[in-house]
């Protein structure tokens, strides 16, 4: 138990050396689904999934109920710039007051940074969406990696631990960390089944947007 507790403290170095071995795994996943997505394998297993996603082969009606169709996109708008902005600004503006503006100012990079590394990575792959007639919601841009997952992934993530370098316990710390997670990830595979996506896209956007997370952290957290 005391172990895991200094695992879940961001000031601890135990905590950093989890976080470089998260960087270093992200990073790996990043180069390899990177590749993955340029090869006919790659290529191949993002058409089974998207096909598999749909009701009887037909392009425009995902399986499942109407209600998953429903939630889904509200949990894919959970991803989009314009909550994630204001969420990050929020929650920055209150850091702020309460006098803790290096964690302010921490929080804000992490968001600004994603969304230019989203945009510099989009420009470099230059990769194409899933035909349109397979989407269930807009699209616009190009699709690898996924903005949503890269920046749910960073801005969620930063935030559970944001919430656990505050939190008293583990049980405290480690339900932050999930809750993060959890939200970054409803938000990548909503994604793929919208259609708007492939599943390479949204695995290089995590991997993507978690190594952005972690590099911040190691960064910018405070030593005690």
């Amino acid at each position: 138990m005391h172990r895991a507790r200094h695992a879940l403290n961001p000031h601890t170095e135990t905590f950093a050396l989890a976080a470089l071995l998260g960087l270093g795994a992200a990073l790996a996943v990043f180069q390899d689904v990177a590749d993955d997505q340029n090869e006919a394998d790659g290529q191949a297993s993002d058409w089974r999934i998207l096909k598999a996603l749909r009701r009887d082969g037909d392009p425009s009606e995902p399986v499942g109920p109407k209600w998953l169709k429903e939630s889904l996109t509200e949990a894919s708008a959970l991803g989009g710039i314009t909550v994630l902005a204001g969420l990050t600004a929020v929650t920055a503006g209150g850091l702020a007051l309460a006098g803790k503006r290096r964690e302010a100012l921490l929080t804000a990079g992490v968001f600004a940074g994603a969304l230019v590394l989203s945009e510099g990575l989009k420009n470099l792959f230059k990769r194409s969406r899933p035909p349109a007639e397979y989407r269930a919601a807009e699209a616009v841009n190009e699709s690898f990696p996924s903005g949503h997952a890269l920046l749910s992934a960073a801005t969620f993530l930063s935030l559970g631990i944001l919430f656990a370098q505050g939190a008293k316990g583990t049980a405290l710390r480690a339900y932050g960390l999930a809750v993060g997670a959890t939200t970054a990830a409803a938000v990548g595979f909503s994604r793929v089944f919208l259609g708007v996506h492939w599943t390479n896209d949204v695995l290089g956007g995590w991997a993507a947007g978690s190594a952005w997370a972690a590099t911040c952290w190691l960064v910018g957290r405070e030593r005690r």
